[in-house]
């Protein structure tokens, strides 16, 4: 009886929202499912009555002739229904869509350990076959004309185990454990009756996997900022303007950005978390950006973005040593990024991209390692600097389903730093400092099945770390890659 009153109550529940619409959102659901509904609940009541009935002297030899799990499949029949009317009244709200990549890598690792100013240091390594499971939900729905939300969840781990070194800005991008990670999930307000196109987007930032790397993921652009300068997830704020109807220059606009790398928290034991540690040097590491991008004047289907940066009271706490740590300086970034694709109908997709780092260190190191803003006396300011360019062919042959093959090379001067933590790639590609050549095949096997088979070869001239945390120094170390991986979609 508790069960089939709490079914009924859900129904007049729902019923009573689908009605609502004059104070509230409107559920549309098929004539057919409502009116199969109340046909299903007008059995139920018959059936409700009937146990009634079965209470008194004069009803228990009817009931006693009654199938004992009739009831039972009819109250089953209703849940069914509801099920799929709250499975499709979602779908009308929410736009849901899954990814599932199996990856095997075959990674190999030379380090002369003689070689003076080493950072590693561990000789020869391998890993024949490193399997790794990625899963991705992604939702996004229009709740109003102008108010557009966006979101990924994210379970990535290796085959066999919840190994991984994992901070906030790469949980969905480093393998871990079995649960799900918020990847992003933001919202894109468009203000209405603005003197000038205005769109604001506050969350966890579409700023992983960005220009160009959805050329090698083989799927449209997934970030706003290019790759070489910042691949990761980001919580924060963007305002961005729109400049077409005053430059005459296809999507362009300016963005601004503000968000935080890193946010101090007091985890002393009976403190209180939301506030500040007291009697320490930390402090929020605030990042500010601004973005300008236009499709080149005159190239169809082209991407120019120019990216300025700066990134206030870096923490040596990110380090997570838990030893005394304290802001050690600040870092500003620049990059040009330049694309184009299908360059005259030749099929071949091209880009550029590059960058310029700064460090403005304030004299402070961490109090367990002595590593200071890219240097070992938390004093000395370094210059960076970084290229990266590639191609990939679009070959015409549609019987293999019009397979692709491309080739990428990024090259990074000794202090080249960047925010690229959340890389797809487990070795941080884009963070060499050295020369990294990157060969790859894409073949799709159908609209929703692709294979890509690469290869990619990195000689590390200066350490192989990729933070920005005490001298590079020089390396002879080299790794080689060979992976295989199938990526679903649908």
């Amino acid at each position: 009886m508790k069960k089939i009153l709490l079914t009924a109550g859900a129904l007049l529940a729902w019923t009573g929202c689908a009605v609502a619409g004059a104070g509230g959102a409107t559920v549309s659901i098929p004539t057919e499912d409502y009116k199969a509904i109340l046909q299903r609940l007008d059995t139920l009541q018959k059936r409700v009555d009937q146990m009634e009935k079965a209470d008194s002297p004069s009803g228990k030899a009817a009931t006693a002739a009654m199938p004992s799990n009739k009831l039972a499949k009819d109250v089953e029949s209703i849940y069914d229904t509801l099920d799929k009317v709250e499975t499709k009244t979602l779908k009308d709200r929410i736009n849901l869509g899954a990814e599932l990549r199996t990856r095997v890598d075959s990674f190999k690792l030379k380090d002369d350990v003689t070689a003076p100013g080493i950072a590693g240091g561990i000789g020869t390594d391998h890993n024949d076959n490193y399997w790794t499971n990625r899963f991705r939900l992604n939702m996004d729905a229009e709740i109003q004309k102008n108010l557009l939300f966006t979101g990924r969840l994210t379970a990535y781990k290796n085959f066999a185990n919840e190994g991984g070194l994992n901070n906030d800005s790469n949980q969905a991008h480093v393998p871990g454990n079995s649960s799900l990670k918020l990847d992003r999930a933001y919202v894109d307000w468009i203000p209405e009756g603005m003197p000038i196109p205005l769109a604001l987007t506050f969350g966890r930032h579409p700023s992983s996997e960005g220009p160009p790397s959805e050329l090698k993921e083989n799927r449209l652009r997934q970030s706003t900022y290019p790759s070489l300068l910042f691949d990761g997830e980001a919580d924060g704020v963007v305002a961005t303007v729109g400049l077409e109807r005053y430059l005459g220059w296809k999507n362009s606009g300016i963005r601004f950005a503000w968000g935080k790398g890193y946010q101090d928290q007091n985890t002393a034991a009976g403190a209180s978390p939301y506030l500040d540690n007291s009697g320490n040097q930390y402090e929020d590491t605030n990042v500010y950006a601004m973005f300008f991008e236009t499709e080149i004047p005159g190239v169809r289907d082209s991407l120019l973005v120019l990216s300025a940066l700066q990134a206030e009271d870096i923490n040596s706490a990110m380090l997570g040593t838990g030893t005394a740590a304290a802001k050690i300086g600040n870092m500003s970034l620049y990059g040009i990024h330049a694309q184009a694709n299908n360059v005259v109908d030749s099929g071949f997709d091209i880009f550029l991209s590059t960058g310029l780092n700064k460090t403005d260190p304030n004299g402070r190191a961490d109090g367990g390692t002595g590593m200071g803003l890219l240097n070992n006396d938390g004093t000395t300011e370094h210059t960076g600097w970084s290229v990266y360019t590639g191609l990939r062919y679009n070959i015409p042959y549609k019987p293999w389903n019009n397979p692709k093959v491309g080739f990428e090379y990024n090259h990074g001067s000794e202090y080249w730093a960047s925010f690229t933590w959340g890389s797809s790639e487990l070795y941080n590609k884009l963070a060499t400092r050295g020369d990294a050549y990157d060969l790859y095949y894409i073949q799709p096997f159908n609209d929703n099945l692709f294979g890509r088979l690469g290869y990619t070869h990195i000689n590390y001239d200066h350490g192989m770390a990729t933070g920005l945390f005490g001298e590079p120094g020089e390396s002879n170390a080299s790794l080689d890659n060979v992976y295989f991986l199938l990526d679903c979609r649908f």
